[in-house]
């Protein structure tokens, strides 16, 4: 019998004000439907609910046509902390909800979550959640969070996101001498600059038991995100010496739940279940036609806080 899911997944309803939502490009067809992406988003959530021990929804907010992209306001980090973000300036006010929505999270057994930093606005510090990628790590560092800079995101904001893991590190009494900061986590930045991503997870993902999903094996930024990682230990579970698993374009963005249960494109489901088929892998089809005609993806629309996402190496 499969445990019983201890992680909250938080979501957020779709504005009704979704058809101004942000785009890179328009795709020539009718205008954005608040209608069809709020019926597609609760299919979404249909899904995730049986991998979850709970699903947080929050409100949605008509003056933010974005606010249900929630990932880009918080990220989760080791030992139930996390960072609020600062994102692009049409985005701050959706902020302050998912953070209080966090802080509301807490376990019977464990604890609550803990807000451990924060981005700031006056420092220019600017990051979005879409563009910090977290991949496992192994004995030499424990975790690992790439940042892709150079479009929504910036280095300030990546140096940002140090501090945070770095104050969640000492409150939860992992940092200590002699341990070196660098054998529990790494922050490394990704250049996104000329490569006309809007996001870093656009671009790539990355899933235990799979590794890297991204469409086409050349990518600039799978190139620059392989290089940050070299000569940091392959395991198991990372997989970051494999080649990337590579899927049709527009669909290398897959949502990785605890349990080794991976929601992704329809069309990208096939290689990444060949990939992860021999460590039990769950491959879970879900499609955002209308949310994807905004940038949305499936990591946009969930945040996942995990009670057993802990500083210890998971190799």
């Amino acid at each position: 019998m499969a445990p019983t899911p201890t992680c909250v997944l938080l979501t957020r309803g779709v504005s009704p004000g979704f058809a101004a939502a942000q785009r890179t490009e328009d795709d020539g067809g009718a205008p954005l439907s608040a209608s069809a992406a709020s019926a597609e988003h609760e299919k979404l959530v249909d899904k995730l609910r049986p991998h979850a021990g709970r699903v947080v929804s929050i409100d949605a907010d008509d003056k933010h046509p974005d606010c249900v992209f929630v990932e880009d306001c918080v990220v989760a980090l080791p030992s139930r902390g996390f960072f609020a973000c600062n994102p692009h300036v049409t985005r701050r006010g959706e902020v302050a909800a998912v953070v209080g929505a966090a802080m509301g999270v807490s376990w019977p057994d464990v604890g609550p979550m803990f807000l451990r930093g924060l981005a700031s606005e006056r420092d220019g510090e600017r990051i979005e959640g879409g563009d910090v990628l977290y991949v496992s790590g192994g004995r030499d560092t424990a975790h690992h969070y790439l940042v892709g800079v150079g479009n929504r995101s910036n280095a300030a904001g990546a140096d940002a996101l140090r501090t945070a893991l770095r104050k969640c590190a000492v409150a939860a009494g992992a940092l200590y001498e002699p341990m070196e900061e660098s054998t529990l986590f790494l922050v490394h930045e990704v250049d996104l600059s000329g490569t006309g991503w809007l996001h870093l997870k656009s671009a790539l993902t990355w899933a235990p038991n799979v590794g890297f999903v991204a469409s086409d094996p050349a990518c600039p930024v799978l190139e620059r995100a392989l290089a940050c990682l070299d000569g940091c230990e392959d395991t198991a579970v990372n997989r970051i010496r494999d080649p990337a698993v590579i899927v049709p374009k527009h669909c290398p963005n897959v949502l990785a739940l605890p349990g080794d249960v991976i929601f992704t494109h329809p069309n990208a489901s096939e290689a990444i279940r060949a990939r992860g088929a021999e460590r039990g892998v769950v491959v879970v089809d879900a499609e955002q036609p209308e949310l994807a005609r905004a940038d949305g993806a499936l990591t946009c629309c969930a945040v996942v806080l995990d009670p057993d996402f802990r500083w210890g190496p998971n190799y």
